[in-house]
């Protein structure tokens, strides 16, 4: 017996009857051989030739040669996504691309995440050496896993023939594409600095919705169609997640969410110290990410991580889609539900956890595991509940019986390869465990629901994960837990105080941004209720009861811990991938109710209702814009400030300074010391605090005033009069000045020269 496969209680992959994708109890036609997900030989083709590329980059690194970005960027991030996740996903047959797809990136992840984070924790740092290590095995798997490809699979293409390029195809993707340049001339039209309550949304131009107009109607006219275009739907959502994650980015030149400059300070620490800093953030102690982010920046040959920030989302979500597409198949039973709930998923996405940050990849993780388990289950043999209903009839013995059946193997999938899948999912969730703090939980949770109702092999799969998290909390993480005892244990079951941080300490500050951030609960909210109409209206098919679990558990966690008031936010997010589907069901049952009508009229209603929700997307999403959206002056001008002040300078920051995280922070033992406004009392008199305090230095970024006015309810007129107030005193003067940011010094220390810095911010330099 095995730790996660339990043999023997269940049909194996010759019985001949099972459930089908709908109900239970129908007879199961006879085994066939498991397709593949992607051409197994044009994909492992792709394989070798990142793995020998990547090797070739490391090879040149070992011999002190100057690789080109151009040749040394695309090995390097190619291999981290592509293997050994490729030859792994190919000798296990998983069928469906999505699936295949879901499976390989998270499993490449995993293992480049594992094998980075041991590297750096044993202070065995050397990114040549790494990197060797992991385009070697990555050839090596490749060129074996051919071995288990059949003859007939082993040549091929990926190419489609001309006659797939129909015109109503060819005008979609036209269509998609002038969407696409319309975004762009948008976006780029867009003044951050003038984004007030309202967000982005007040700022975008004609054309921005005119360019959502386009990919509404696309999206629109092929789910509608007959048959589904997968190229058209595939293309459409990326377009979507465009949309979604990049208008202010688009407009700045910059990630959108400031906390991934901090996860690149983080990086580059690292990257530098070849060693985890002690004591210095609690995030250290999840570092599997921040390893990865430290080996690609130095085998990447990149200075540091800024352009990687700016397209993370548009890597991160597209990827995402693939396993959002699966669980979506998994639950609705077809295509057109699959797709619908992928487009769903974003246009209620508005948490930004897309961004260049842990959650984003072990959201990948989550939903390639929640996409596996539900395929094995729509796929397996699953045995009528017995036992318990024999002394208990009726709904509570069928109830009861529920857990003690075991569903058979995937037709073609024999004992072996029903481990290795099962090893898979473990190592997957390992990576997440020595990445992220709150996935890991979850997916226990998510296991547990399996298990209890008795759709999963792996009936102890969640015991194994729960051992791994144990294990690397008591290791991994003890800086953690030693410093926060008693909020771990204090915050268990104060369901109340974690509701209060992640809502009530948020609706503060200016009354109409207070006032938007209920369009925010309203679409979260509306998203729920019309997932559990769903669930309640489709409860015949075989996944209902365990996806309404695993739409509920993420929801659990709020009773955990506050997560630092961002646990509503997250239990939103997690439970997403699982509600879209049963949203998507609702509205699908719905405009079959409307077949009466003309089909023009059900179209333009959808077009409409879709256009509506993509303006409320773009609200919810680009609300936070005044104090999220980072110029390159701010960036550039803070990074230069904290890397030549004087050894010892204090500082002192008008709200935040992600982009102050850098190397000397965490090398330089006289490294400045940043504070921040952390009261009211210094809210309320800001001159007189920096009087008290007398700073070194004074940062004030147009990014920091906006957020004490929009989050804090201090108005920029009163900001603006503190500052003047400040200057009144004589004891401090101004030396940058820039439209978004301005820096003081204390009339003691030295004015920094800052002028290559405001010269590269406003793009004067070469």
């Amino acid at each position: 017996m095995t730790l996660i496969d339990r043999p023997g209680s269940g049909p194996t992959e010759t019985a001949e009857h099972r459930t089908d994708d709908n109900r239970a109890g129908s007879v199961m036609p006879a085994p066939r051989v498991v397709p593949y997900g992607w051409h197994p030989g044009a994909a492992l083709r792709v394989a070798v030739t990142v793995a020998a590329l990547a090797l070739a980059v490391a090879v040149a690194d070992w011999a002190g040669l100057d690789v080109p970005g151009v040749i040394r960027i695309p090995a390097v991030l190619l291999g981290v996504f592509l293997l050994p996740g490729v030859p792994l996903v190919v000798a296990l047959r998983i069928p469906g691309r999505a699936l295949a797809t879901a499976l390989i990136v998270s499993t490449s992840l995993s293992v480049n995440i594992l094998v980075t984070q041991t590297s750096m924790v044993l202070e065995w740092w050397h990114p040549a050496r790494t990197q060797t290590l992991l385009a070697a095995v990555g050839l090596a798997a490749s060129i074996a896993a051919f071995r288990t490809v059949p003859g007939n699979f082993r040549t091929g293409s990926l190419s489609l023939s001309r006659a797939h390029w129909t015109r109503t195809r060819l005008a979609l993707l036209a269509a998609l594409a002038v969407s696409l340049a319309l975004f762009i001339v948008s976006a780029r039209g867009i003044d951050v600095l003038k984004a007030g309550p309202y967000g982005v949304i007040a700022l975008v131009g004609p054309w921005y919705f005119v360019g959502l107009a386009l990919l509404v109607i696309t999206i629109v006219v092929t789910l509608r169609a007959t048959h589904i275009d997968h190229i058209v739907m595939a293309a459409a959502a990326a377009l979507a997640v465009v949309y979604n994650t990049m208008l202010v980015a688009v407009a700045t030149g910059e990630t959108s969410v400031p906390t991934a400059f901090v996860h690149r300070g983080f990086a580059a620490s690292m990257a530098a110290m070849h060693r985890l800093p002690t004591l210095e953030d609690a995030r250290y102690s999840w570092a599997g990410f921040f390893s990865l982010a430290a080996h690609i920046q130095e085998a990447g040959g990149f200075a540091d991580l800024t352009d990687v920030l700016f397209w993370a989302p548009v890597v991160f979500g597209p990827l995402m889609c693939f396993g959002l597409y699966a669980i979506g198949s998994a639950i609705g039973g077809n295509a057109r539900i699959a797709w619908l709930s992928v487009v769903l998923y974003q246009a209620f996405n508005w948490y930004q956890q897309d961004y260049f940050a842990p959650q984003a990849v072990a959201g990948l993780g989550y939903v390639a595991i929640l996409g596996t388990l539900l395929w094995q289950l729509r796929r397996a043999p699953l045995p009528t509940a017995a036992g318990v209903d024999r002394i208990l009839p009726g709904r509570l013995g069928a109830a009861l019986s529920v857990g003690r059946r075991t569903p058979g193997r995937v037709p073609g999938f024999g004992p072996g390869r029903t481990l290795a899948v099962g090893a898979t999912l473990l190592l997957i969730i390992t990576a997440n465990t020595v990445s992220h703090q709150m996935t890991p939980m979850l997916t226990v949770l998510a296991l547990a629901a399996f298990a209890v109702t008795g759709t999963t092999r792996y009936r102890t799969l969640w015991i194994a994960a729960g051992l791994v998290f144990a294990a690397w909390f008591s290791y991994g993480a003890t800086d953690f837990w030693t410093g926060h005892l008693n909020s771990l244990f204090n915050e268990v079951g104060q369901i109340g105080y974690s509701v209060n941080r992640g809502v009530g300490q948020r609706l503060n500050g200016d009354p109409t941004y207070t006032t938007m951030q209920y369009l925010r609960i309203a679409a979260s909210g509306l998203f729920v209720v019309v997932a559990f109409i769903g669930w309640l209206r489709f409860r015949r098919r075989r996944t209902w009861l365990i996806s309404g679990l695993l739409c509920a558990a993420p929801f659990v966690l709020v009773a955990l811990q506050s997560y630092g008031g961002e646990m509503i936010i997250r239990v939103f997010l997690f439970a997403s991938p699982t509600l879209a589907p049963f949203v998507a069901l609702v509205l699908v049952w719905a405009s079959r109710s409307l077949r009466r009508l003309p089909t023009v009229a059900v179209t333009l209603l959808a077009i409409a209702l879709a256009l509506g929700v993509g303006v409320l997307e773009t609200t919810n999403r680009g609300l936070n814009a005044a104090f999220e959206s980072s110029t390159k002056a701010e960036d550039i001008l803070t990074q230069g400030l904290i890397n030549k002040i004087p050894p010892r300078s204090s500082v002192m920051v008008f709200s935040h300074a992600a982009h102050a995280v850098v190397p000397r922070r965490s090398m330089d033992p006289n490294a400045p010391t940043i504070g921040y406004i952390d009261s009211f009392p210094c809210l309320d008199n800001l001159a007189q605090c920096t009087e008290n305090r007398r700073p070194d230095y004074v940062l004030i970024t147009h990014q920091g005033i906006a957020m004490m006015d929009l989050q804090r309810g201090k108005p920029t007129a009163e900001m603006e009069a503190d500052v003047a107030e400040i200057l009144k005193l004589d004891d401090y003067k101004m030396f940058v000045d820039t439209d978004s940011v301005r820096i003081l010094h204390f009339v003691d220390a030295p004015a920094v020269d800052l002028s290559a810095e405001v010269a590269r911010s406003e793009g004067k330099d070469n």
